[in-house]
């Protein structure tokens, strides 16, 4: 397989996969909907016209109009959530060049007007969002929220969101969601509040952002009086938000909580500093009543079911986030393969000049798969083909699969097992394959590469996850098995298609990796620690 078919095969993918999204998320992703259709479309076209370069030409545009945007779009976020409006701003601009649709041209003046807020230039920022709140477009509703925002107005808000404002739009959009539970908790409509974060929670805890799911239940705990459960989210996946809006919402919940003096320090340090995203909210804030007697019995149940959820959510999910550096087996592994590629160009290049490693000689001197030179005695090519690779293509792709799956499988099962599972997924996936030539099921007369291995790494993933399932019904680990599955259905499609791949490698690693993911002991034990702050009533 060339690299013209594999970024064919990925525009497809990508395309299709954005269309099935697109069509759950409705109008709000019309233009991904759009772009998406218009690609596909073209590919379709090109690839009977220009077979030879449709990859290329496609590639290029996926990357330029689907990958970068998304990717842009996500550092926008990132930037807005910490308050940087500026570099936001400057990111929207390169972006709605490539990207003019679902709001992606109206950014920059939007995160214009924030910045002025920001620096309580109230009366500017309305100047700017003022043209937007007169159409009828998303982005309008977003406008209109943050002008009365700006003004500390939340009655307004809620006013306006319940009574002109379909609940399908609201719903339609997680900035809107958030904006309504806040909107709920200024105006003291706490059990209202907690009874919508229950209707919103299966939006925002499945989008593929969990940002909005933990600022939403952030909102709600703060009101709520829980200050453990914010403290926990603020120095958990919300850390990197902004430092005014951390302070914000910790004197939020200790102001419900009867933490008076410490709440109201806080809030005056805010308001003085003229940040116009708070001070008239805080100055327009109605006196709280007792959150213990302003709430029902279902309010302080759901409260107790979220605050226990996250307690086991949170350290899942931090342990799913590994970063290569901290796993040296995994780097080693990496070096190893570089080296033998290295190994390939010098031998392969001597001998018929340069080349990146698909000098056939070379690759059976340096240990290549020959089934029938296995039986005769070879057995040491069992291991040491699964270093080798044929080309820089082949090389990358597996390198990158063992950057990407590594670290966790090694986190959890620890170095030295982690180490073992590796090699005997690799040499097992080659004997698989030795063992069907020989006996004439299925025919190999050579094979290179690791990717027995990787394939044997995502079968000792998945049961890592099914273990954490069963001990404490994650659902993080579920989202992350459930992927793996989709990955594992698309590899067998690809490899069915692709004559030069290894359906059985891949299949015999993929068993052989879950078999032992099975066996090995976790290194990392799924362990829960309970909240304190929570009591059902």
């Amino acid at each position: 397989m060339d690299f013209n078919q594999l970024l064919l095969w990925m525009v497809y993918v990508s395309c299709i996969s954005l269309l099935i999204v697109g069509f759950k998320r409705g109008k709000a992703a019309r233009g991904w909907l759009l772009i998406a259709a218009l690609l596909l479309g073209l590919t379709l076209f090109l690839q009977q016209v220009l077979p030879n370069h449709v990859g290329l030409i496609s590639g290029a545009l996926w990357f330029l109009v689907i990958l970068i945007p998304q990717r842009g779009s996500v550092r926008i976020n990132q930037l807005t959530w910490q308050h940087r409006f500026k570099p936001a701003r400057q990111w929207a601009q390169v972006l709605r060049l490539l990207h003019p649709m679902d709001s992606f041209w109206q950014w920059p003046r939007y995160l214009h007007a924030m910045e002025l807020a920001q620096a309580g230039q109230l009366p500017e920022a309305e100047t700017k969002l003022r043209p937007f709140s007169q159409s009828k477009s998303l982005m309008s509703i977003v406008a209109r929220c943050q002008i009365s925002r700006f003004r500390g107005e939340w009655q307004e808000i809620l006013d306006w969101m319940t009574q002109e404002t379909p609940k399908a739009t609201v719903m339609s959009s997680t900035s809107l969601m958030a904006t309504y539970l806040m909107a709920l908790g200024e105006t003291n409509r706490l059990n209202e509040m907690i009874l919508e974060l229950e209707r919103f929670q299966p939006q925002l805890a499945n989008a593929a952002s969990k940002y909005y799911w933990d600022f939403s239940r952030l909102i709600v705990f703060s009101f709520c009086g829980q200050p453990e459960l914010v403290t926990r989210l603020l120095k958990g996946p919300l850390a990197k938000i902004a430092d005014s809006a951390q302070q914000f919402w910790s004197a939020t919940a200790a102001m419900a909580a009867g933490e008076t003096e410490f709440a109201q320090t806080e809030f005056d340090q805010l308001i003085a500093s003229g940040n116009g995203l708070y001070a008239n909210t805080l100055r327009q804030r109605h006196p709280q009543a007792r959150v213990d007697e302003a709430l029902d019995d279902h309010s302080h149940h759901q409260l107790k079911v979220w605050g226990d959820a996250l307690f086991v959510e949170l350290p899942d999910r931090e342990r799913q986030r590994v970063k290569i550096w901290q796993s040296p087996i995994t780097l080693g592994l990496i070096v190893i393969n570089l080296a033998f590629f290295v190994a390939e160009v010098i031998l392969g290049s001597r001998a018929n000049g340069l080349n990146l490693g698909t000098d056939t000689n070379a690759l059976y001197t340096l240990g290549a798969l020959i089934p029938s030179e296995v039986v005769a005695g070879d057995w040491w090519r069992l291991l040491a083909a699964a270093f080798l690779h044929f080309g820089i293509q082949h090389l990358s792709l597996n390198m990158f699969g063992l950057a990407l799956l590594g670290p966790f499988v090694e986190k959890m099962l620890g170095t030295w097992r982690f180490l073992v599972s590796y090699l005997m997924t690799a040499i097992g996936s080659m004997l698989t394959l030795t063992l069907l030539t020989i006996t004439g099921i299925f025919v190999t007369p050579a094979a290179v590469g690791a990717s027995g291995a990787i394939m044997g790494l995502i079968g000792t993933e998945a049961a890592i996850q099914l273990r954490i399932i069963r001990q404490q019904s994650s659902k993080v680990a579920a989202t992350r098995l459930r992927l793996i599955g989709l990955f594992v259905v698309i590899q067998m499609i690809f490899d069915a298609m692709t004559p030069q791949v290894s359906f059985i490698g891949h299949a015999s690693g993929l068993v052989i990796g879950f078999g032992v993911g099975c066996i090995l002991k976790l290194n990392d034990p799924v362990s829960v620690s309970q909240p304190t702050a929570l009591k059902s009533s």
